[in-house]
């Protein structure tokens, strides 16, 4: 860290300081303990904690957000759920199915998913690993009426209150029936087909028993205005609650059913404008092309609803386009038992059965001259070569002479252009990157408990310690089936991705080489994973201790976790399924599949344990009854669990090699120093936290897509980051303001640059008015701008992203509502990417994921 930057760290920090040591001063009255409107510093915090103290009395970064909160801006994905929480790196890749990454206080998504992030439902992860390839957490778990709020907890003790997240912990809390209740409400898609019922109802059976349960149906083509029904689902959890006699404690039942199949748009190119200076290019301008408008852009479309895959079995097999659909059935119970005024005993537990489906047509943008003159070679990885390197044949036994290969003219192959010439500037046929994906998640359940034993010390008249002993245990299962085409489509304005074949020459001369767009099986990303098949389970066992000690206006607080994570199983390449042996057709669109036998070639045996220590201490001192200091390291281990499959770091008896012991932990470390305020200013009432932090990560990972980029699969890197992040709130009546601003300095160890996708401001603003009979409000949502990569050769501009709602209450719990995501329809990026079909030094196509254009949903509701 420069000098500079340090004193201006600290300069923020002092400031921050001054203000909370002050705002007794400022207060025209001590504010009131339990009252909402002190933004919840008086919330008992129940994530990552010992569940006994406030907000303002933890040692720890926490932020809350309330149901209502979140429902004001209609969130189209968990990530968006999930943007009012500072510190958070949230990039929204793939829609409201999930699959965002999801990183925290500068250290970067390396590969994908949540690596040092957990989503819990109710303290429990919804999975172990928070970046399971095609299987993130956010897969699993879907916002509704049920949630109380949604509370996160930044570094500090999510090292040693959860295992896997030591970076932060997520958690969704479930509303249990203490007040009685219920809502009942419709959510009309305005400018885009989809309805959606949310109900809920909970409340008291007797003075000892109350219930909760809610849940949602969906029905729709999804924000995207996809050529058919491909939002469709529901969810429906439940809980029940008995209470002890004499207020001793609780036990609890709850389950949950999910069936959600959700559009996933993992590419939306947009045509930029770009500059160039010092080695690094600028994106000045993003803009539609030939009718292709990344706001509401989908691969997804009425030509390719199914597709087909060379299965496991080496047969042909007709599978959906179903985005991400995942099905989850679980139940489970929480336990709280105290015995005396010194020990209390927990125990929460859930089982779950959990699979689904990942299904996806990759945008790979391409110039169509550049597949004009190339050979069928080029593109459809599973010919054979002879010594010189030319094409003769396949396995298949099918010939195929040079004279045919040569690709002459590309062609519609359905819809009403069907047998035409396709002569646009752009195509979706890229090489590397164009594909049809269908992941089956055959089994990605689990089996989860955490049970702990607090126990309390009086050791003066103003001074107790706790002791907490614990012990988790979660064993989670990961198989799936791999099935990745190379395939071909327009790019344009025609409405949906049409499917192209390719042919040698133009008119009836011309030889089909392809078949309905696709030029192989299973041969697509340098054919690394196309026929990927695995069953592997994953146990973690972690005992961990807190020791908490309060004495006076002085709490200081160690904990310390030993995780032992149990890898078993085995990965396979189905024969016929790797991409080289296998043709699509016969040169004249007929598909031919040769006879294969299917017997599988294992590629890994897993079978090895890994033991880390992660601890954390921090310290908190009461400056008075509105305010405190607190301090806080910690070091947390995170375990990488199949993204390690395929990765040649395995000995032949299923334990690690030298590689694999470096790749298999990496390990988060973290400092903050913070100041929580809460008062009274000028009639309203205020509060607020800033912490001042420092995170670093020695990442080791291994990313089975880097091959086809040209780039090494390893990656072996140390990240460090300092910051400050500031949230509060001010409350004047019936007029509210939120916002959070996030600074961020991260660095590659040993470079100046900056990883991909970290911009060094992010922020949020949203001011709200409410009556008796209604309410109004907006929310600025935005960052600055952004490397798309690590090389730092390519930057994105920052935007910010305008959310409302206005709600109308005529009558006592009924409610019309409006919300609009997106107000100006701004066309822009949050994540990373990268150029391609490049015309120009100053223009290109830029791919990924857009933030979706306005969608406006109106609703009616009531509440009772």
């Amino acid at each position: 860290m420069r000098t500079s930057e340090l004193k201006s760290s600290a300069s923020a920090f002092v400031i921050c300081v001054a203000l909370a040591i002050a705002s007794p001063a400022l207060s025209q009255a001590t504010a009131p303990a339990n009252d909402e409107t002190t933004g919840g510093l008086d919330e008992i915090v129940v994530t990552a904690s010992g569940g006994d103290k406030t907000k303002l009395k933890s040692s720890i970064s926490v932020s809350s957000v309330s149901n209502e909160e979140i429902l004001n801006f209609t969130p189209r994905s968990e990530a968006e759920v999930l943007r009012s929480i500072p510190g958070l790196n949230l990039q929204d890749t793939a829609g409201p199915g999930g699959n965002a990454n999801i990183g925290v206080r500068g250290i970067p998504v390396s590969t994908g998913g949540s690596e040092y992030v957990a989503l819990q439902e109710d303290g429990l992860p919804v999975t172990l690993f928070g970046d399971i390839q095609f299987g993130n957490n956010d897969y699993w778990i879907r916002f509704d009426n049920n949630v109380e709020r949604v509370e996160a907890v930044r570094g500090g003790s999510s090292s040693t209150f959860a295992s896997q997240a030591p970076g932060a912990v997520i958690n969704y809390i479930s509303k249990t029936g203490t007040k009685e209740g219920g809502e009942i409400r419709i959510n009309e898609g305005v400018n885009f087909r989809e309805t959606r019922l949310d109900f809920d109802y909970g409340g008291p059976i007797s003075e000892t028993l109350r219930f909760h349960i809610g849940g949602f149906l969906k029905d729709g083509n999804g924000p995207n205005h996809i050529g058919f029904k491909a939002s469709s689902g529901y969810q429906i959890k439940g809980n029940i609650t008995k209470e002890f006699a004499d207020n001793k404690g609780f036990i609890r039942l709850n389950f949950k059913r999910l069936d959600d199949r959700e559009p996933t748009n993992t590419s939306q190119p947009s045509l930029v404008t770009l500059a160039t200076s010092g080695g690094v290019t600028r994106i000045t301008k993003f803009s539609t092309f030939d009718g292709v408008d990344a706001r509401r852009y989908s691969s997804a479309g009425i030509y390719n609803q199914t597709f087909q895959i060379l299965n496991a079995n080496g047969t042909l097999e007709r599978v959906k386009n179903e985005g991400i659909h995942p099905k989850v059935t679980s139940f489970g119970g929480e336990f709280h038992y105290e015995f005396g005024d010194a020990i209390t005993v927990d125990n929460n537990f859930r089982y779950t059965d959990a699979s689904g489906a990942f299904g996806n047509q990759w945008t790979g943008e391409a110039l169509r001259t550049g597949l004009i003159g190339q050979t069928i070679g080029d593109i459809n990885l599973s010919l054979v070569r002879n010594a010189a390197g030319v094409p003769t044949s396949t396995t298949g036994g099918i010939s195929l002479a040079d004279a045919t290969r040569t690709v002459g003219s590309i062609r519609y192959s359905a819809g009403p252009r069907a047998g035409q010439e396709y002569t646009d500037t752009y195509i979706n046929g890229d090489i590397n990157s164009s594909a049809q994906v269908y992941t089956r998640i055959k089994d990605i359940g689990s089996l989860a408990n955490d049970f702990k034993v607090n126990a309390k010390f009086e050791v003066g008249a103003d001074s107790q310690i706790n002791a907490r002993l614990g012990w988790f245990h979660f064993r989670q299962t990961i198989a799936a089936d791999w099935r990745i085409n190379h395939t071909i489509s327009s790019l344009n304005s025609s409405g949906d991705s049409v499917p192209l074949d390719l042919f040698t020459a133009p008119g009836a001369a011309g030889v089909q080489l392809t078949a309905n767009g696709v030029t192989g099986f299973n041969n697509q990303w340098g054919g690394c994973c196309g026929g990927r098949v695995y069953d592997v389970d994953y146990t973690d066992d972690a005992p961990y201790l807190n020791l908490d000690g309060t004495f006076g206006d002085l709490n200081l607080e160690a904990s310390v976790r030993y995780d032992s994570v149990k890898a078993s199983g085995q990965s396979f390449n189905r024969i016929g399924d790797t991409g080289s042996s296998i043709r699509i057709n016969d040169g004249l669109g007929s598909v031919v599949v040769p006879t294969f036998n299917t017997t599988s070639a294992v590629v890994d045996n897993i079978d090895y344990t890994r033991h880390y220590t992660s601890w954390s201490i921090g310290g908190l001192y009461s400056l008075s009854d509105n305010a405190s200091l607190f301090a806080r390291a910690s070091r947390g281990g995170r375990f990488n669990a199949d993204r390690l499959l395929y990765s040649g770091l395995f000995n032949a008896d299923g334990s690690l090699n030298a590689g694999g012991r470096n790749n298999s932990v990496n390990f988060v470390t973290q400092q903050e120093v913070g100041v929580k305020a809460r008062g009274e200013i000028g009639g309203g009432r205020y509060n607020f936290e800033t912490t001042v932090f420092r995170a670093g990560v020695k990442e080791h990972n291994y990313d089975f897509s880097a091959p086809s980029r040209g780039q090494s699969p390893f990656i072996d890197a140390v990240f460090k980051s300092y910051g400050v992040e500031a949230d509060g709130n001010l409350r004047f009546g019936g007029f509210a303001i939120d916002g959070s601003v996030v600074y961020t300095h991260s660095r590659i160890k040993g470079t100046s640059r900056t990883p991909h996708t970290l911009p060094k401001i992010t922020y949020r603003l949203s001011p709200s008015y409410n009556i008796e009979r209604g309410s109004i409000g907006f929310s600025l949502d935005g960052q600055t701008s952004a490397f798309a990569d690590d090389g730092n050769t390519l930057k994105i501009p920052g935007a910010t992203f305008v959310n409302a709602f206005a709600k109308l209450r005529p009558y006592d719990g009924f409610e019309l509502g409006i919300n609009v995501n997106n107000l100006f329809n701004t066309l822009g990026y949050r994540g990373s990417g990268g150029l391609a079909a490049r015309t120009s030094a100053t223009t290109a196509l830029f791919d990924n994921s857009a933030v979706t254009g306005r969608t406006i949903t109106a609703s009616v509701g009531y509440r009772f």
